[in-house]
């Protein structure tokens, strides 16, 4: 796969980042992810994970559901006063897309190799984009691929292969991953990923107008949408950052 077109699907989640120079670094190291992680489903056995993620495309729907869940997380106001620094959650933001980079191996085996968060973590600290980082963060990002998978960090002969979390943040690393590779867990994929995946752009509902759309839910329920926005900015600006449904969504981005 060529570097732009892997750039281009994690671009969807770059847009998330806080900081340019995160921003940019991240997109400079999705561009070494081996090619095979871009068609390869997330459970190589198909015993694991949710029906989506074992299909083709499977890794990157992984990344893409543990990246979302994480991105909810962090709007939360206890974790967001917890990781308190932009860049800091940008590092963290780093995480979904890079914790399985090496899934399988250097040279990509047919199946997951068991150690693949130590090769997460030293591709991180080895591969040397045009845009770097500082290594303390680098090893920060290295830390939380590396415990990502909590607990099991043993070989079937039950050695230890690496470490479990050992802060708050490698923990919450831990957790959003886990959330994301439940098979009773599922995601919607989204329609600018199918489109960049498949090559075929889904067919898109038509809007309401938002001169007359009246909100069905909160304290504004009952009043058209329109008139919220010029009495209450604040209501707005707390739905533009929590609100994900449609069509109220595309509806706030109209509103500019």
């Amino acid at each position: 796969m060529e570097k732009e077109m892997k750039r281009k699907v994690f671009a969807l989640l770059a847009d998330n980042f806080e900081t340019d120079h995160v921003r940019e670094y991240f997109l400079d190291m999705v561009e070494e992810i081996p090619d095979y992680i871009f068609t390869m489903p997330s459970s190589t056995s198909g015993k694991y994970h949710n029906k989506t993620q074992c299909e083709t495309y499977g890794q990157i729907y992984h990344v893409f559901m543990f990246a979302s869940i994480l991105e909810h997380r962090l709007r939360l106001k206890g974790n967001r006063e917890k990781y308190a620094t932009p860049e800091i959650r940008d590092c963290m933001r780093c995480v979904p897309a890079f914790h399985d980079a090496i899934k399988c191996g250097w040279n990509g085996s047919k199946y997951t190799v068991q150690d693949h968060p130590m090769l997460a973590a030293k591709w991180v600290m080895e591969t040397k984009p045009s845009h770097d980082i500082p290594v303390e963060l680098k090893q920060m990002i290295a830390d939380m691929c590396e415990t990502h998978s909590g607990e099991w960090n043993k070989s079937r002969r039950g050695e230890v292969l690496m470490s479990e979390p050992r802060n708050d943040m490698e923990f919450f690393i831990h957790e959003c991953d886990i959330l994301a590779s439940r098979n009773d867990i599922d995601w919607i994929i989204q329609d600018k990923l199918k489109e960049i995946l498949y090559g075929v752009v889904p067919e898109k509902e038509e809007l309401p107008d938002p001169e007359t759309y009246v909100l069905s839910f909160g304290k504004h329920a009952g009043e058209k949408l329109i008139d919220v926005a010029n009495t209450d900015k604040s209501y707005i600006q707390w739905a533009r950052q929590n609100l994900t449904k449609e069509p109220l969504k595309s509806l706030l981005k109209q509103l500019g």
